[in-house]
């Protein structure tokens, strides 16, 4: 496998700091970028650059389980890029043991059935679509040198070892409607069949239509019927349906999958497909539990896809989540031990999101030199902030004023009936009522309130680094103040807690010597369920307005990730390819408020789950915005 040659002078591209370089092609180079993924800058010039964005859009919007994330596309000198996730793995170059490429069939299969379900052809599925990797097969989203070429047969770029250089053109496995002299665009009929004549290379090791010329090749692939000897009786008859020459005679692929997981069912170990469906035993309860990869929901499709993953995962083949902002799961939920339990459930995608309103207007800040760009309509506002040791809370209307004191952090609760001034050692309530002040007697920090604004909680610290170790709720109809212990702090606990969303628990980040992961606890500390995949914890702003989703630093793919709150599935990958992009929360269900300090001013944007932004809330000058300054929005 080719290792890139780290760069001297890294340098950026595309507003991406590429860190390594690979082997250069004939006409792609391909870098390593800060963040991990992989950048291939193709050496052509786009006849329609609209059109090549157009379909990386769309790309992106239906990708999902197995696909590689399409991350990022554009153009740097007229010459168009592309920015994949990048995998340890290579190309599918031999054939496969006969288990293992029946499961490969029913995951490639799974794949593409998600890609027609959005209405989206692949249109270039070849054996250089397929990598392997330790977790599993993993998918190219697209023959991007051929969608280059308005699908002319050339290589895909290199996303799964950069390095390698393909033996064979793809001629034989397009469909015979694109070789005849009529225009056929990219249609799903001819992913099915080259989706058949990989699955024949993937058993045999034999491109099942090539010849020694071209035009040989087009003529088998026009007039020849395949050679499937060797192909295994339960995945023959729907190769050999697949390879009709009649697009209109082949199945469907979610036809196509329901025959191959009824032919797996006879060939897969039933004992281990019921491991799925039980518990796991009590013996193994601390061992990682394994999501289940995320798929498209149709009718009746849940079951479909809960069965094909269920083969995936018990041939060793699965046990890996994508995000993308039209990905949806099948999985099973977690018990407090982060174990998958018997329920399988689906979500359904969501729309593409409606963007903020624009700016009605703008605000002065004083102190530091912010300027807000507000509308009425927005569901958060800024309600603080702090500059240093000072603080500055918003009153009423537009106007801010500083707290007396210092180093004290403003707490304003939903819809703006009470404000907490936490200080070092008390904390003080004005609002609704009398104004009163606690003094917790432990040390704490991070306050949150719960969404009804009834009660503050503080996360209450341990030892040097500040480890959690419990947490303090103060209700404010009472003035009771509840300490509740937990053993957070000898277990790896990390960040600070949340309020679940339905305000009966609280969240906690924790990690281990390989991941980061979250705890449920309810409000007397007892753990009800954790997920240990969902990497380090956002903290006390985690979960979206509507409590659906939360949100974290990312364990790998991206910069920060969404996930399901009831089945901790991702739903969401965003990569900022610049640093100190610091998130400051969610502005609604479909968009998080993001820093962007590349220009000047810097911005403080409403960025969508696909990494763009929507709308700028908020101006600083470079030389005020510093690592002392802290935003604090509400919402209303």
């Amino acid at each position: 496998m080719a290792v890139p040659q780290p760069l001297r002078d890294p340098r950026r591209l595309g507003g991406h700091t590429l860190t390594g370089a690979y082997p250069p092609g004939d006409r792609s180079a391909s870098f390593e970028t800060g963040d991990g993924a992989l950048l291939t800058l193709f050496h052509t010039r786009l006849p329609d650059p609209d059109a090549f964005l157009e379909r990386i859009d769309q790309l992106q919007r239906a990708g999902g389980y197995p696909w590689l994330s399409l991350l990022d596309a554009g153009t740097s000198g007229g010459e168009p890029y592309v920015v994949v996730e990048k995998v340890d793995g290579a190309h599918l170059q031999t054939a496969l043991p006969e288990r293992d490429a029946q499961r490969l069939a029913i995951a490639a299969m799974t794949g593409l059935a998600g890609l027609h379900r959005d209405g989206v052809a692949h249109g270039s599925f070849t054996p250089w679509s397929v990598i392997l990797t330790g977790a599993g097969p993993r998918l190219a989203l697209v023959d991007l040198d051929a969608l280059l070429t308005s699908g002319a047969p050339s290589p895909a770029p290199e996303t799964g070892d950069p390095g390698e250089t393909r033996p064979v053109g793809t001629l034989a496995y397009l469909p015979p409607e694109a070789l005849r002299p009529e225009v056929h665009p990219p249609a799903p009929p001819g992913d099915l069949f080259a989706w058949a004549a990989v699955m024949v290379f993937a058993v045999t090791g034999r491109h099942v239509f090539e010849r020694d010329s071209p035009a040989a090749t087009m003529n088998a692939v026009l007039h020849d019927d395949p050679d499937l000897d060797g192909v295994p009786e339960g995945l023959a008859g729907v190769v050999a349906a697949c390879l009709a020459k009649d697009p209109g005679q082949r199945p469907t692929a979610r036809e196509a999958l329901e025959r191959l997981i009824g032919e797996a069912q006879l060939t897969v170990d039933r004992a281990a497909l019921d491991v799925v469906n039980r518990p796991e035993p009590e013996e193994r309860e601390t061992e990682p539990a394994v999501p289940a990869p995320p798929a498209r929901r149709g009718p009746h499709r849940g079951a479909l896809i809960a069965a094909a993953v269920a083969i995936v995962l018990v041939a060793g083949l699965g046990g890996y989540t994508l995000g993308g902002n039209r990905t949806v799961a099948a999985t099973t939920a977690a018990d407090a031990t982060g174990t998958p339990s018997t329920s399988v459930s689906t979500l359904a995608a969501a729309d593409e999101p409606a963007p903020p309103p624009p700016a009605a207007g703008e605000v002065t800040a004083p102190g530091p030199a912010i300027t807000l760009k507000e509308n009425p309509a927005d569901p958060v506002r800024l309600t603080g902030y702090r500059k240093g040791a000072g603080t500055w809370v918003r009153a009423e209307g537009d106007a801010f004023t500083r707290l007396p004191g210092k180093n004290v952090e403003p707490a304003r609760s939903p819809g703006g009936t009470w404000l907490a001034a936490v200080g070092p050692e008390s904390i003080t309530f004005t609002g609704a009522g009398e104004p009163f002040t606690v003094t917790p007697g432990v040390p704490y920090t991070r306050p949150t309130w719960s969404r009804d604004g009834a009660k503050l909680m503080l996360t209450m610290t341990s030892g040097d680094e500040g480890r959690p170790a419990g947490f303090v709720v103060v209700d404010v109809a009472t003035r009771a103040v509840a300490t509740v212990d937990t053993d957070d702090e000898t277990t790896g606990g990390e960040g600070h807690f949340a309020w679940t969303p339905d305000g009966s628990g609280v969240v906690v980040g924790y990690r281990t010597a390989t991941e980061h992961g979250v705890r449920f606890r309810d409000l007397t500390g007892d753990l009800a369920k954790a997920y240990h995949w969902v990497g380090e914890t956002y903290g006390r702003r985690m979960f979206s307005p509507s409590g659906k989703t939360f949100v974290t630093f990312c364990p790998s793919g991206g910069t920060y990730c969404v996930w399901d709150t009831a089945t901790g599935v991702r739903q969401a990958s965003i990569a900022l390819f610049y640093p100190d992009g610091l998130l400051y929360g969610w502005y609604d269900d479909a968009h998080l408020i993001v820093a962007d300090p590349r220009g000047d001013p810097h911005r403080i944007v409403a960025m969508d789950l696909r990494g763009r932004p929507q709308r700028v809330l908020a101006e600083i000058p470079p030389e005020d915005d510093t690592t002392d300054l802290l935003l604090y929005y509400t919402g209303n």
